[in-house]
């Protein structure tokens, strides 16, 4: 699964969007089309996880993701809630403090479905 994914990562755009070489408004723009119109639908910037609502149901909340990304590292595998999760989840235990995530958006975005 992981060739797969670094494939994808060329293919259809950077996780990161802290890593392209010219940080513009029309740059970040044509990343993300560029995921979203290849269902991907997370997009980092720096700590920062960027969720476009595909506005239809993809398969990217089943048991096998929630698996794949259980004990990893946020940047091990490619954007997604579930790899949030994880990090928040690790920083909690390991640094015994209450962990804060928000979730921000307008009406339509998908907030209900990410959290």
């Amino acid at each position: 699964m992981d060739i797969l994914w670094a494939q994808a990562r060329h293919k259809h755009g950077v996780d990161d969007l802290t890593m392209i070489s010219k940080l513009t408004e029309t740059e970040i723009t044509a990343q993300l089309q560029k995921r979203y119109e290849n269902d991907f639908i997370y997009t980092y910037i720096g700590s920062v996880l960027v969720s476009i609502n595909p506005c239809r149901a993809i398969p990217i909340y089943t048991d096998r993701f929630i698996e794949t990304y259980c004990g990893k590292y946020p940047y091990e595998l490619p954007p997604h809630i579930y790899a949030l999760a994880e990090d928040v989840y690790r920083s909690m235990l390991f640094q015994e403090q209450s962990q804060c995530v928000i979730v921000s958006g307008e009406s339509g975005a998908g907030k209900t479905e990410a959290s």
